[in-house]
């Protein structure tokens, strides 16, 4: 999971490398990041809840009701992915403006047709790690990952217009569907189970609320700088700027997903295991942030093109999310059965961070934005952290090396300081 996780953060750092490079304009740059903000905002909020849901429910069955839920859970990814089509369709014409200010974006209903086809792939690798087969979860993620590269730049460079990159963005979506529907076929059995279908949303539903309100911060961000500017270059710099060290986002949300049996099936030698798990991604993520902080200002302007150089200030604040990044709390949260707990952390952070984003943008412009990004983040960890002391009775130096975790936090935001002298 670690490493699909990679390729598939690896591929959008590379859409973007490639996209910067194209010769397109930064204005049309940011309508097709515009086109990812409306994508993200209404299709992988929900996608993530249902997919962290699988797990836990799955775990609970017998090898019948198994194969019944693989096939009902393919059903509610392709019965909402068409309701979200219709939705975004349908509702266009007041949708675009209000979320992007934009009177509309160029290859739309392309895009939503990408959608409809892809979003009911996207369980695919979690039915692999489901039936034990890491390597297809790695075989999977690098097919699909660098395929959805190809497809959409090489169009491009053929000199036949984006509007064939998003044709062949859609053909791609349409083959990984095909590719779901033989895979659900063959290992699942057609079915249809109402109450294990409750069971599961029931079950889902404040997760999807909670990756709701989280991802709403990062895509306020998004709304507040398009609207505030009304202008969709400084958009495209803030979308460039605005990113957090893929490596560390890939790396903790597969340790996150992969600890949660473990610490539902054994309480304490899973508290230990991500204690030590944890020590050893701090050792690599944080030298390697550090790094980045020095380098991402004269890297800019190489990697994509001089018009993002002021893109390299903003990445740099966001790095510093890598902080709050590789504490895992929500994963112990969620392994003792209280996502509502989360639920209500996460409204808090939703409300801090509304409130920064709107003073600090009026004062500190876009690095604001990102500087309230960082501190809501900090709030969310630190809200789950009060919860396990106060409520569940654990201690977080059961699962956190407290001592190297303020020692890298210590040179983090030293290094963040220098760097901003250099």
């Amino acid at each position: 999971m670690q490493i699909f996780q990679v390729f598939r953060l690896g591929a959008v750092v590379l859409t973007s490398v490639l996209f910067a490079k194209s010769g397109l304009s930064t204005a049309d740059i940011g309508a097709y990041e515009m086109l990812l903000y409306i994508g993200v905002l209404f299709t992988f909020l929900w996608v993530n809840g249902l997919l962290q849901g699988m797990p836990p429910v799955y775990a609970q069955l017998d090898e019948s009701g198994r194969k019944s839920f693989i096939f009902n859970n393919f059903l509610v990814f392709c019965g909402l992915s068409a309701l979200l089509f219709l939705v975004l369709v349908g509702g266009q014409k007041w949708m675009i403006p209000f979320l992007t200010g934009q009177p509309d974006l160029p290859h739309y209903t392309l895009f939503c047709t990408f959608l409809l086809l892809n979003v009911p792939s996207l369980p695919v690798e979690y039915i692999y790690l489901l039936r034990e087969q890491p390597r297809q979860i790695v075989v999977w993620g690098g097919v699909v990952s660098g395929l959805q590269v190809a497809v959409f730049f090489i169009p491009l460079w053929l000199g036949m217009g984006i509007g064939t990159s998003f044709l062949m963005l859609a053909v791609l979506g349409a083959g990984k569907f095909l590719w779901t529907l033989l895979l659900v076929l063959r290992v699942a059995a057609i079915r249809m189970d109402m109450p294990l279908l409750r069971r599961y949303l029931v079950f889902s539903g404040p997760l999807m609320a909670n990756l709701l309100v989280g991802n709403l911060i990062l895509l306020f961000d998004n709304w507040l700088v398009g609207w505030y500017y009304q202008d969709t270059a400084v958009f495209a710099v803030f979308r460039y700027g605005s990113r957090e060290f893929p490596l560390a986002v890939a790396l903790a949300t597969a340790l996150a997903t992969a600890m949660i049996p473990r610490l539902s099936a054994s309480p304490e030698k899973g508290l230990a295991e991500m204690k030590d798990k944890t020590r050893r991604l701090m050792h690599l993520i944080f030298p390697l942030t550090i790094l980045l902080l020095f380098v991402s200002k004269p890297l800019f302007p190489l990697v994509f093109n001089p018009d993002f150089a002021a893109s390299a200030g903003l990445f740099n604040i966001y790095l510093l999310i890598t902080a709050s990044r590789v504490l895992l709390p929500n994963a112990i949260v969620l392994s003792r059965g209280f996502p509502a707990a989360i639920l209500r952390v996460g409204i808090a952070e939703l409300l801090i961070k509304i409130m920064l984003g709107f003073v600090f943008i009026h004062w500190f412009g876009l690095p604001g934005v990102a500087w309230s990004a960082v501190l809501a983040f900090f709030w969310e960890k630190l809200g789950l952290i009060w919860f396990l002391e106060k409520n569940q009775g654990i201690k977080t130096s059961e699962w956190l090396d407290i001592q190297w975790y303020a020692i890298y936090v210590g040179l983090l935001f030293t290094a963040f300081c220098i760097s901003m002298y250099l």
